[in-house]
């Protein structure tokens, strides 16, 4: 039987989908305000977590939490960003009074509070990338932007149509397209990511029309040259935060004409930045308010009285992010008190990581470092110098070392994240595990990817039994071999970590019958784990 007629809309009967769509877009935006100031007193409460006997050699174990019930007003954002991507669809697909009815469309949305709008976009997309995903087409994706982009919006994300899908080159321009039409009426605008779909035509738009702008990431954007740098420096003098990583257009002479003008910048996220704020300004008496320093683009190989410099001109330098030699590493600790530190090198660790990590000492908060080999007695030393570390990323070929590698048990007391990932897939040593999983109590992430023949049910038992890792909410063991864990292991995470919500066991000996066995029995127990 065919839908029978619901809403008359314009003096014609409209069928089910397209009316109930409409009749939520018009009424909901009462019941979303109300929803989101929680007029209702409505909430829900999650299901307490069991206590359960476990065969693990626990006694009783506290296993994780259970997923929480979705909010109601989680749920009518979800309800109606499906009905505006189906309504969307339906107008695409049928020309008739198309652009009339998305008018009136536009108009509906454009009475809802700006940060409505705005969460609103992002629940859009994420339902178009769903759909993408089955269909490889985004229809509706053009009439959701057209509507959505409203005067009223302060902070627009479209980041996710490149994180979330990769588009074809048509369907980018009819991106810009419309992000260049409807951005001149956001007058408010204070934040923009368009990583990917931005234009030197959409910059000068911006540079008319966006006189508040503090936030723009721009980055990855093939078609964003210096002269989009110049409108950016001449319009956005309130500029704080500026994104053009992997912008290839982009040279010295548009970053420079904004560290000129946008005075206020704190944050430039350009693998650039170092070479041209040396050639450029070492001779003046310049100073930027900068916390970010960076250079990857090439290698960073500055004198000291440069990097001297670099410290005394940019006072406030927080991070930094450098493709260095050791030697340029035994320089960073001239920049300040750094906190965040990201290294790539190719050279052997030395002095200039000695002096680097003893230097830096207790400002050091997190650590990203990309080498060919880490010694057990860098390990060591950074571990005694960085007792405020909190996250510590390590990507190397190998990890050795001729001095036997021990915790004494306050080394690395405050890690909270430990990605180690040895890239050659070589054997990481008994030692090098027991290092950081014995005496790291605080840990919430943990990720080691190497060959890890000798970890087996048993030797992870004796691991946990020391240090149960009862905050961790992610772990990932792997191998693009094999991990010798079994399925017996996995209950003995689930007993000791009760936050989890994140374990890989791809590489685990976990028959596929035991894998879905695992997922169906977590989403029967409606816990708040993914296990993938």
């Amino acid at each position: 039987m065919k839908d029978a007629p619901l809403i008359n809309y314009k003096g014609k009967q409209t069928h089910n989908k397209s009316s109930v769509a409409l009749f939520i877009i018009i009424n909901l935006p009462v019941l979303l305000l109300c929803l989101c100031t929680d007029t209702f007193g409505i909430r829900w409460k999650t299901i307490p977590t069991m206590i359960l006997i476990c065969d693990t050699g626990v006694k009783v174990c506290r296993m994780p939490a259970r997923r929480p019930v979705e909010t109601l007003e989680s749920t009518c954002f979800v309800v109606l960003a499906q009905s505006l991507h189906h309504l969307a669809i339906e107008l695409e697909e049928t020309k008739d009074e198309c652009s009339t009815r998305t008018e009136e469309l536009s108009q509906q949305i454009n009475s809802l509070p700006g940060v409505i709008i705005e969460q609103l976009v992002t629940k859009v997309i994420e339902i178009i990338q769903q759909s993408f995903s089955r269909t490889r087409r985004p229809v509706g994706l053009r009439t959701c932007l057209v509507v959505l982009l409203q005067p009223a919006i302060q902070r627009l994300d479209l980041s996710g149509l490149f994180f979330r899908m990769r588009l074809p080159g048509s369907i980018n321009g009819g991106i810009r397209e419309v992000v260049s039409s409807q951005i001149s009426g956001m007058k408010n605008l204070t934040s923009l990511n368009l990583v990917s779909k931005c234009s030197d035509d959409i910059l000068a738009i911006i540079c008319k029309h966006c006189p508040d702008l503090t936030d723009l990431n721009v980055s990855i954007s093939d078609l964003v040259t210096d002269q989009g740098m110049k409108s950016v420096a001449i319009g956005c003098t309130k500029l704080e935060t500026l994104g053009i990583y992997k912008c290839w257009e982009v040279t010295s002479e548009g970053i420079v004409c904004v560290l000129r003008k946008a005075r206020n910048l704190s944050k430039m996220k350009c693998d650039q930045l170092g070479a041209v704020i040396i050639s450029t300004f070492r001779k003046s008496a310049t100073t930027f308010k900068l916390k970010h320093f960076e250079q990857t683009h090439t290698l960073f190989e500055p004198l000291e009285e440069d990097m001297a410099w670099v410290g005394r001109a940019c006072p406030d330098i927080e991070s930094v992010s450098l493709f260095v030699d050791d030697e340029g590493l035994g320089m960073i600790p001239q920049l300040g008190k750094v906190k965040v530190l990201e290294v790539e090198t190719s050279a052997v660790l030395g002095t200039g990581f000695v002096n680097a990590v003893t230097c830096l000492g207790s400002s050091l908060q997190t650590l990203q470092l990309n080498c060919n080999q880490m010694s057990h007695e860098s390990l060591v030393l950074l571990g005694e110098s960085c007792p405020q570390l909190g996250t510590l990323h390590i990507s190397t070929a190998v990890v050795e070392g001729d001095k036997y590698l021990l915790n004494p048990g306050h080394l690395f007391s405050a890690l909270t994240t430990l990605h180690l990932q040895v890239w050659k897939e070589s054997e990481i040593s008994r030692e090098c595990v027991e290092f950081f999983l014995l005496w790291c109590q605080k840990l919430e992430s943990v990720l080691i990817k190497a060959d890890l023949k000798f970890l087996s049910d048993q030797f992870l038992a004796r691991l946990l039994a020391t240090n149960p890792l009862t905050h961790a909410k992610l772990i990932y063991i792997t191998s693009d071999s094999h991990v010798p864990l079994t399925v017996a292991s996995v209950h003995r995470l689930l007993g000791s970590c009760p936050g989890l919500e994140s374990l890989a066991v791809s590489s685990w000996d976990v028959t596929e019958e035991e894998y879905f066995s695992l997922r169906s029995s977590i989403s029967a127990s409606n816990y708040n784990l993914t296990i993938t």
